[in-house]
C-alpha cells in the first residue's frame, strides 16, 4: 500500500515585540525598553513584560533594534599586537566591563603593516557605537571615524597615544613609569644598566625608553645599550644574549614590558648569572606571568582595571574632553632586584 507523501514540517512562526506587547496589554516600545539596560520603564511593567515574553518564547532581534534606535550596543576592540599577554588580559576586561553595560565587544585583528584606518573602516559596517584601537603603529594620519562633534563614531587610542594630536586617549604614565625603573634599578646600586626595547616606532616604546634615560641623566649615567625591536619574549632573549657576546654585561636590566624581562630572565638563567645578587630585572606591566614563581618578576604595573573603566568613560562623553589621561604606574615589589620586597 502505497503511502501519501508527507508535507514538510511548517517552521514554527517568530514571536516578534509586536506579539508580546499585545499579550501583555503594553507598547511595543515598552518591550524594547524592558530589554535595554538602563532605559526608562517601571518595575512592574518591566516584569509583565519579560514574563510574557518567557511564556510566548520571545528572543529580542539586537540587529532590528538597532536599526530602530541607531544603537547597536557594539564596541570594536582594534588589536595589532597579541604576543604580549598585557592586552589579552586587557581584552578581557573590556568584554566583562561592556557585558556589565549591557554592550558588546566586537574583536578585529589588525595588520600593523596596513593603515589601521582601513581596519576602522570595516569596522563601520558593523553599526559599531565607539572603537577602541589598541597599542598599534600608527601613521602621522589621525585615525578617525567622523567627526564626533557632528555625530561621528569616537575612536579612543588604549596605552597609547599619537603625538601632535588631541585624540580619546587612556594610557598609563608611561614615562613617568620609565623614571621609576630606573630609580629602582639605581636605588639596588646598579652602574651599568641597559634597556631592551620594543617597538621603536610605538609610543610605549618611546615614553618608557626616554623616562628611564632622563632619569638615569641626572645620575649621571647613561646605558650600555639600548637595543629595540619587539615587545616579545625571544626578543628579551636573543637581545641579552647578543649583549653578553659582544662582552657587555649589565648590572641591570629593564624589559620594555614585562614578556621582554622574561626572556632577558631566562638568558641570564642560560648565562649562569644570577639574579638578583649579580643582576637585577625589572619589567613593565604586571602580566599574570610575572607574579609566576618561576620568575617572581619585580615590574612596573599599570592600573588596568581603572584604566578600563576611564576609557568607557570617555567613550560615553566623548565631547568632553580629548588628549590622553594618564594613570599613574605603580611599583610591584618581587624577586628579581636587589633590596625588593616579597
Amino acid at each position: 500500500m502505497t503511502r501519501p507523501p508527507t508535507s514538510p514540517p511548517v517552521p514554527a512562526q517568530r514571536i516578534t515585540s509586536l506579539d508580546v506587547s499585545r499579550a501583555a496589554g503594553v507598547s511595543q516600545s515598552a518591550v524594547s525598553r524592558a530589554f535595554t539596560p538602563g532605559a526608562s520603564i517601571s518595575a512592574e511593567t518591566r516584569r509583565r513584560v519579560l514574563e510574557t515574553a518567557e511564556r510566548l518564547g520571545y528572543q529580542p532581534n539586537a540587529i532590528a533594534r538597532s536599526l530602530v534606535t541607531q544603537r547597536s550596543g557594539i564596541v570594536a576592540l582594534i588589536v595589532g599586537e597579541l604576543h604580549n599577554p598585557f592586552y589579552p588580559q586587557a581584552l578581557s576586561q573590556f568584554a566583562q566591563a561592556l557585558e556589565a553595560r549591557g554592550k558588546r565587544a566586537l574583536l578585529l585583528t589588525h595588520d600593523p603593516r596596513r593603515d589601521v584606518q582601513e581596519t576602522l573602516d570595516a569596522a563601520r559596517s558593523y553599526q559599531i557605537e565607539a572603537a577602541i584601537v589598541f597599542p598599534t603603529r600608527l601613521t602621522a594620519r589621525p585615525p578617525s571615524l567622523g567627526n564626533v562633534q557632528d555625530g561621528g563614531i569616537p575612536v579612543l587610542l588604549f596605552n597609547r597615544h599619537l603625538p601632535g594630536h588631541q585624540l580619546l586617549s587612556v594610557a598609563c604614565d608611561n614615562y613617568s613609569g620609565g623614571r621609576l625603573a630606573a630609580q629602582v634599578l639605581l636605588d639596588a646600586g646598579v652602574r651599568r644598566p641597559a634597556f631592551i626595547g620594543g617597538d621603536p616606532d610605538t609610543s610605549t616604546h618611546q615614553d618608557r625608553l626616554r623616562g628611564f634615560t632622563d632619569r638615569l641623566a641626572e645620575a649621571g649615567l647613561r646605558p650600555v645599550a639600548t637595543p629595540a625591536r619587539a615587545f616579545q619574549y625571544d626578543w628579551g632573549v636573543q637581545a641579552t644574549l647578543h649583549l653578553d657576546a659582544a662582552g657587555e654585561r649589565p648590572d641591570g636590566f629593564f624589559g620594555a614590558n614585562d614578556i621582554v624581562a622574561i626572556g632577558v630572565l631566562d638568558a641570564l638563567r642560560t648565562l649562569g648569572r644570577r639574579v638578583p645578587d649579580e643582576v637585577s630585572v625589572i619589567g613593565f606591566d604586571n602580566i599574570d606571568e610575572s607574579a609566576r614563581l618561576a620568575y617572581r618578576l619585580t615590574t612596573i604595573g599599570q592600573p588596568l582595571a581603572a584604566m578600563v573603566e576611564d576609557a568607557l568613560r570617555a567613550l560615553d562623553d566623548p565631547r568632553s574632553g580629548e588628549g590622553p589621561r594618564l594613570h599613574a604606574p605603580e611599583l610591584i615589589w618581587r624577586d628579581t632586584v636587589v633590596g625588593g620586597r616579597s
